[in-house]
């Protein structure tokens, strides 16, 4: 498996076509893949060790780091996945009500491996938002930090992965398909980046996401660097290559060039097609009969919001 991923990830970077089907080869595999025996199938319980828990927020770089985990040949657990497994999002969703609103009980590590984490063995991307229950959850694993420049991060972040969360065709999603048909991957999503933001999770609270985000994630790196002890941390700097991440980790150093993931493209892309997929589920889901008046009531909604 090891040297699989390492002649996938050669191809890695040369070209956006390539690079979007190997990403979506790795981070958005069926979980049931995982290489273990039937016994542990029939289980349900965690099929490989927990070994990497890189926390990051997203867009820091988090697609280069799940890819070179893979050539490490951890498999890795990331954001992209609910593009592909939008039905993922109802545990997010139960974690995020928890952590950030009050409502429900956090998710114990028995059920986070059960509902999304048993066949993998890092985790990357949107797990950051989760940092202090996955510490707990999982002490074994080692913590892996790529910080960016607050501004280059917040460029990025602002406009990579706000418009996926907050354009009119989301506030339709999330008004009227996903709470006729599901999954609610929209509202999970929200959820999270809101909760975590320190605002609600509505549209309303766009600009107030947008007054606290530089502010959150310096205090996201200042908290887990409180937190983790100094041998269970690697502060990983981009452009460093395999070394410090291999010898932190204990794996050997790949023959390959350290993977460099753009995914702004590619995200971007993925998002406009799941929104489509997801607005055309709804129409196929519901049937004309019910559909026609809700589209005609999210239609006059839609005209007297963008006035």
């Amino acid at each position: 498996a090891g040297t699989l991923n390492v002649n996938l990830y050669r191809l890695i970077g040369r070209n956006t076509q390539r690079t979007d089907t190997l990403l979506q080869a790795h981070f958005c595999r069926p979980i049931a893949i995982a290489m273990a025996s039937s016994d542990a199938s029939a289980s349900g319980g965690r099929r490989r060790p927990m070994e990497i828990l890189s926390l990051g927020p997203s867009r820091t770089a988090t697609a280069s780091m799940a890819a070179a985990y893979e050539v490490l040949g951890v498999p890795t657990y990331h954001g992209y996945r609910l593009i592909t497994y939008p039905e993922e999002g109802a545990p997010w969703e139960r974690a995020a009500d928890a952590k950030f609103f009050n409502k429900g009980q956090p998710l114990t590590r028995e059920e986070w491996d059960e509902a999304l984490f048993k066949d993998f063995g890092a985790l990357a991307d949107i797990c950051f938002m989760f940092w202090e229950e996955l510490l707990e959850a999982y002490p074994e694993a080692k913590v892996v930090l790529v910080e960016r420049d607050v501004d280059a991060w917040w460029k990025s972040f602002s406009e990579g992965i706000l418009p996926g969360l907050y354009s009119k065709k989301v506030d339709f999603i999330v008004n009227y398909v996903e709470p006729a048909v599901g999954p609610r991957t929209a509202h999970a999503c929200r959820k999270m980046y809101g909760g975590y933001l320190g605002t609600g999770w509505g549209p309303e609270q766009l600009e107030v996401i947008k007054a606290n985000a530089k502010d959150r994630y310096r205090e996201h790196f200042r908290r887990i660097r409180e937190a983790v002890p100094k041998e269970r941390l690697l502060n990983y700097e981009l452009g460093s290559g395999w070394e410090p991440l291999c010898e932190f980790l204990d794996k050997p150093v790949p023959d390959v060039p350290f993977p460099r993931v753009n995914e702004a493209e590619i995200v971007q892309r993925r998002i406009k097609e799941a929104t489509t997929t997801t607005l055309m589920g709804g129409v196929r889901g519901l049937g004309l009969y019910v559909i026609a008046p809700m589209v005609v009531v999210g239609a006059a909604w839609y005209m007297r919001s963008s006035r």
